[in-house]
């Protein structure tokens, strides 16, 4: 066929209606079937596959909004576990509402109903979570949770072994601790009622007998007390006879001395009145029994040793410088 004839299809000997040549028309047909040569959207896709193209569209508006929104929740979780305040019961776990209240997270979960150990304290969460504070009560036992920061005590932390700010006694648990009231102070006993005895002196004085172990107090002529006691043991530690005066009269303080085999002796006394060398008048709680023979093997250091209600009568009636008068 000559370059200037038409083409003749070869079904019917008749003229082709397409004008195209036979490479023309494959290379057509292979375009269709690939794309190649079609109008494309912005996108680089094909008009016909709107379907395919919204899709990919949609899942990359998707991946971008996400990729926006994880910084910003990675942030908030961040920011929560790390919230305090200078007034807080500490930083790890905490963290604070904005109207002030505590709560404790453990991998993001609020904890409740439990003790906390955080920083050598203890602190309770209630049932909402919250920090709790004041007065509780927890299986019939009451524990106090500080009310206010003050020193050695943060917000909510509980008292152990000491008192509250409301002067309540607490435990080693932090428990309210009912405390007994306090044991009234024993009524001395009335001193002795003294039996008629003449001064054999003739002034005011205060008479010592070793022998029958008894003191006697004279005002004037009158015998105004009497009592039994217990003089120094005989030997080293006896008592020393003559006529001495009351030196002094104190309360309420020790009495110390050396024992026979070197060591120390300290004795509490309520009443004091020294009349020679270190020895005198004192009450002696520790004992039960007074006169007779006592003091030949129990005897004391020296001192005359009166029942407390003795003693308690005879400091108010003697003064400095009133005659004491001891004799065997």
């Amino acid at each position: 066929m000559g370059l200037m004839e038409k083409p003749v299809c070869a079904a019917n000997g008749s003229l082709c209606q397409n004008s195209e040549r036979p490479e023309e028309t494959l290379e057509k047909s292979r375009m269709e079937k690939t794309g190649k040569g079609m109008k494309t959207d912005a996108w680089g896709f094909p008009f016909s596959s709107g379907k395919r193209r919204n899709g990919i569209v949609t899942a990359l508006l998707l991946l971008t909004i996400f990729s926006l929104l994880l910084p910003i929740r990675s942030f908030a979780i961040g920011a929560a576990q790390t919230e305090s305040s200078e007034n807080g019961p500490g930083t790890n776990g905490w963290i604070q509402d904005p109207d002030g209240s505590w709560f404790y997270m453990d991998r993001g979960i609020p904890m409740k109903e439990q003790w906390i150990h955080h920083n050598d304290r203890y602190y309770y969460l209630g049932a909402d979570g919250k920090m709790l504070t004041g007065w509780i009560e927890l299986n019939g036992e009451r524990f106090y949770l500080a009310e206010n920061e003050v020193e050695n005590h943060p917000l909510g932390s509980c008292y152990i072994s000491e008192r509250t700010p409301d002067g309540s006694l607490v435990d080693e648990r932090g428990a309210y601790v009912v405390e007994k009231p306090p044991e009234p102070e024993p009524v001395p006993e009335p001193a002795p009622v003294p039996a008629m005895r003449p001064n054999p002196y003739g002034y005011s004085c205060v008479e010592v007998d070793i022998s029958e172990q008894m003191m006697y107090c004279y005002i004037g002529s009158n015998l105004v007390l009497s009592s039994p006691c217990v003089t120094g043991r005989p030997g080293k530690r006896a008592t020393s006879t003559g006529h001495w005066t009351i030196n002094s009269k104190e309360r309420n303080r020790y009495l110390q001395g050396y024992n026979e085999n070197g060591t120390k002796y300290k004795s509490w006394v309520n009443y004091w009145m020294p009349f020679h060398n270190g020895q005198g008048l004192h009450d002696a709680s520790w004992r039960s029994n007074f006169g007779g023979s006592i003091y030949k093997s129990s005897g004391s250091h020296g001192c005359v040793n009166l029942p407390p209600s003795v003693a308690a009568s005879l400091y108010g009636i003697v003064w400095v410088g009133m005659p004491v008068n001891v004799h065997g």
